[in-house]
């Protein structure tokens, strides 16, 4: 499984870090993964998919349904390059997990930035983004990308000849995104419970609990706002969506104010 684009300059990661995968196919022993950020195929032995002891068949397509986005980490790159992942272990609570959240959504941002500009100005995204943004990923060291381009953007522009236009347009974006607020409208026909309940669900369902802040301004009123500059509306929309496809019928939800 190939994307034909490689977010990263290298294709291997390192080991011990965290990374997006998705699987690919169900084998006797493991199962085959995607590492879509680095363009490279990686396996997942069934001992390191889940700290249940066995694993019957049946239950299989529920913890590894294929195609479906996972982060899971690096545990062993053998001599001969093959990449050895495992998810058993993740505890999404953890800080590592959250900044590796925050990172995939400035990513996100950096994509879309280069995107527009690619587009705009007529150039081939994919061999821009090796021209120009794998360098800067060279170089960036601890920094998400995204993070590295903003502190540095000033000497970027005066030494890796990228465009001041996209430069402009990145940072624009984080004034902008800053701390977006969306509104919404929900009344419960069954209680503030209820409420509680749906709005937590919603948010484990998009993994977002780490990332959002919904809080009550004014009845039937609610706000999401954001934890980080990088968090956009879409998420606040994915957000939304995911509460009312979630919906039995006892909440009367309006996300257009």
């Amino acid at each position: 499984m190939s994307s034909q684009f490689r977010f990263y300059s290298s294709n291997i990661p390192n080991e011990k870090s965290m990374v997006n995968f998705v699987f690919t196919k169900h084998q006797e022993n493991c199962f085959e993964c995607y590492l879509p950020d680095y363009d490279v195929s990686a396996i997942m032995p069934f001992q390191l998919a889940t700290q249940k002891t066995s694993l019957k068949h049946k239950h299989v397509n529920t913890l590894a349904p294929l195609l479906k986005p996972f982060i899971g980490t690096v545990e062993e790159i053998s001599d001969d390059n093959t990449i050895i992942i495992s998810m058993a272990f993740i505890d999404k609570k953890s800080d590592d997990y959250k900044i590796f959240e925050e990172t995939n959504q400035k990513n996100k941002i950096l994509l879309s930035c280069v995107k527009k500009y690619a587009i705009k100005n007529n150039h081939n995204f994919n061999k821009y983004w090796e021209t120009y943004i794998y360098p800067l990923d060279e170089k960036k060291e601890e920094f998400s990308l995204f993070d590295y381009i903003i502190e540095n953007i000033n000497e970027i522009h005066q030494e890796n000849n990228i465009d001041k236009m996209l430069l402009d347009l990145i940072k624009d974006i984080t004034v902008k995104n800053a701390n977006p607020i969306t509104k919404f409208k929900m009344v419960s026909s069954n209680g503030i419970q209820l409420i509680k309940n749906s709005i937590q669900k919603a948010l484990i369902d998009t993994n977002m609990q780490n990332i959002l802040n919904i809080s009550l301004e004014t009845p039937p009123i609610y706000n999401i706002s954001s934890k980080d500059y990088s968090i956009t509306t879409e998420e606040h929309n994915l957000f939304l969506d995911a509460l009312i496809s979630n919906n039995t019928g006892n909440l009367y939800i309006n996300k257009t104010i």
